[in-house]
Formats: structure tokens, sequence, C-alpha cells
């Protein structure tokens, strides 16, 4: 789980430093196709382009090229990463276990064993055994 979490992690910071492009293609004044990857890439409408056509209203000569077009922006973090080092003191370290302890895993309930007072009997006595008249050596 730490692992794959660093690779991601690795990936992530790998491509925010690369950058991106977006290309969008304009036609007739709405954009008409997106694009995003790690280059500018050139869309085509489908528009069959024509250097020159006659224009019926004008009379004169118009520019295909004019209604389509392409634009691109390049998205690119010049920022510099620094790593910054924490230190902690005790008295945070024992918070931070505390609270982790609490709050993520939880207080487990407090379990009790309850004794039973029943009365067992002592076993009975076979023969009584006297030690009035007895010395021992200690």
């Amino acid at each position: 789980m730490k692992k794959s979490f660093s690779i991601v992690l690795a990936f992530l910071l790998l491509f925010a430093n690369i950058g991106l492009a977006k290309s969008s293609h304009i036609c007739m004044g709405s954009e008409m196709l997106n694009a995003i990857g790690l280059s500018a890439k050139n869309l085509d409408c489908g528009m069959k382009h024509q250097s020159e056509s006659p224009s019926s209203d004008q009379g004169g000569l118009s520019n295909a090229d004019e209604c389509c077009q392409n634009s691109f922006e390049l998205v690119h973090n010049d920022s510099d990463q620094n790593l910054k080092v924490i230190h902690f003191d005790a008295a945070q370290l024992i918070f931070v276990a505390a609270f982790t302890q609490v709050f993520i895993f939880g207080i487990d309930p407090v379990t009790s064993t309850e004794y039973s007072n029943v009365f067992i009997s002592p076993p009975a006595i076979d023969k009584d055994y006297t030690v009035l008249f007895q010395s021992f050596l200690i």
C-alpha cells in the first residue's frame, strides 16, 4: 500500500513538472475540437481547405483558411519543488500517537471479567491426623 502510494505521488510530481498542452481547433469562430496531451497537436475539423475560392457575394477571392485555425495553450510549472523537513518534539509525537489511536483506529471497549460467587466446598477428610506432639526440624 505504501509503495503504490509512493509511486502514484512520484508520477504526479513527474507529470506536473513536464507540463501539458491544450490544442483547440476553432472553426467559424467557435471551438470545434479540443485535445489535451504532452505536446501540441494539429487538429482538423474535416472541412476541405481550398487555397482560394471565388465568393458569390463579393465577386472577389476569399481565403478558406481564415475560417479554420488551431490555437495552442501550453501549461508548464516553472517553480522548483523543495522538500520541507518537519521536526517533531516528544509532546507532539505523543499527541499524534494518541490522536491516531482514538480517532482513526477507535477505542476498544474495556472488557471486564465477571467472577461467579458460587461457593465450592472443600474435599472431605478421610482420616483425622493429629499433629499435637510432633517436632519439625527446620
